[in-house]
């Protein structure tokens, strides 16, 4: 069977050369990107899932529990605290107000979870960065 699969692929190069364009592309995506990435204005930070790099400019969400989100910029400084929100599919958001933020600055984060009433118990860190890689842009 890998033949198979082989052949088919041959036959969707041979059809998208003549077409000029490839022959499986989805119409709904290509009518809404016509083939630009859209641009990343938002990062999702998780415990699970934990980047290190958010571009300048950029909208932070913090998906997790209910929970009180401590946080400060550059060593803490500017401390405030931000509660997350329900979004109604199972899970809390806050959304870090990270607007103001220019490259080389860092946000310096805790949290409080409301459920267990108790600290995190570690701090977390994320630098705000001109370019982020590729497979980091999806998250804080």
């Amino acid at each position: 069977m890998p033949l198979v699969w082989a052949h088919a692929e041959f036959i969707k190069l041979a059809m998208s050369c003549a077409m000029g364009q490839p022959c499986d592309r989805p119409q709904a995506a290509w009518q809404r990107y016509r083939g630009h990435r859209p641009a990343v204005d938002h990062v999702i930070w998780t415990l699970r899932f934990p980047g290190s790099g958010l571009r300048p400019g950029s909208a932070s969400h913090l998906p997790s529990e209910p929970a009180l989100v401590h946080y400060g910029v550059d060593g803490w400084q500017q401390a405030a605290d931000l509660r997350t929100r329900d979004t109604g599919l199972g899970m809390h958001l806050a959304e870090l107000p990270t607007e103001q933020l220019r490259e080389g600055q860092h946000i310096d984060m805790t949290f409080y979870w409301a459920g267990s009433e108790s600290w995190d118990g570690r701090d977390y860190h994320v630098d705000v960065q001109a370019a982020i890689a590729r497979g980091q842009a999806y998250t804080l």
